[in-house]
């Protein structure tokens, strides 16, 4: 298949991508909207790409999480492998262990949900939707705000469990409406489990890798194959793009909410929302 894009486009879905994924703004709804401001037709190949492109997001939160992962893998072999040195303590062992299943199960309402209604869901990818889930999203944020700010609200992250993964896991099918999003969705219902705004976003990148890595490995098993050459020197650099782009937005995220309320992101959310559908009213 020719290749229909440029670098341009390449470089810019890509940015898009990185600094949009973790923010509580919705990265489909906006690679929806710049594909359309660009004006790119429609087609298998760049469909994949959009979706294989989110590896980038993946190595970020490797990247950002490594020595927690580095921990998990111990905790793991020092269960299997009885002779191994101990690197971590018992009960620490137990408790690494049980928090990466409870990040791997958060997946699990998504995932049923997304392959039921997989064609529905990519039916439902244009501006207006996107315009209208950002609206929503962003008035969900401010009630959020309102009534999940509460003083005690200080669990750390290390206290994620499987009740917490079924809480946020649920509260993540809302990013099945494109332009929702998966990280405002993930951080709010992280809130209403009791988290802190900067663990509820720790929280979010954890339980957005199997995700990710659910939607971009299914993408590329069988999509793959709308790509030729052209397209997958497009991938490597996009996925490069978005991996240092993605790392820099998630290290200054948590920065960000330790000072902020998410209210900031709810405002451009509406109005943005607002903004879309007002154009696309205008300029059918």
């Amino acid at each position: 298949m020719a290749v229909e894009v440029t670098w341009f486009d390449i470089v810019l879905l890509s940015v898009v991508e990185g600094i949009t994924e973790f923010l509580p703004v919705s990265s489909t709804g906006h690679m929806i909207l710049t594909r359309s401001f660009l004006g790119l037709p429609e087609s298998e190949a760049l469909d994949a790409f959009l979706v294989i492109v989110q590896a980038g997001a993946i190595l970020a939160v490797v990247s950002v999480f490594w020595k927690l992962f580095v921990k998990w893998i111990l905790a793991w072999v020092q269960f299997f492998v009885r002779f191994a040195t101990p690197q971590i303590a018992a009960a620490e062992g137990v408790a690494l262990r049980a928090q990466s299943l409870a990040v791997a199960a958060s997946v699990i309402p998504f995932a049923i949900l997304g392959l039921l209604f997989k064609d529905v869901v990519k039916s439902l990818f244009s501006p207006q939707v996107v315009a209208y889930a950002l609206i929503t999203g962003g008035v969900f944020i401010l009630v959020g705000e309102r009534f999940l700010a509460r003083k005690h609200d200080e669990r750390p992250t290390s206290d994620f469990g499987f009740r917490d993964a079924a809480i946020v896991g649920i509260g993540q099918c809302l990013a099945l409406w494109p332009g929702f999003s998966r990280s405002a969705a993930t951080l709010l219902f992280g809130r209403f489990a009791g988290f802190s705004r900067s663990a509820a976003a720790e929280i979010s990148f954890l339980v957005g890798l199997p995700t990710l890595l659910g939607t971009a490995g299914y993408e590329a098993i069988h999509e793959a194959r709308y790509l030729d050459a052209g397209w997958m020197s497009y991938l490597a650099v996009g996925i490069l793009i978005a991996w240092v782009v993605a790392y820099v937005c998630v290290r200054t995220f948590v920065a960000f909410l330790r000072r902020f309320p998410l209210s900031v992101f709810a405002y451009y959310r509406i109005a943005a929302g607002a903004l879309i559908l007002w154009y696309f009213g205008t300029h059918p």
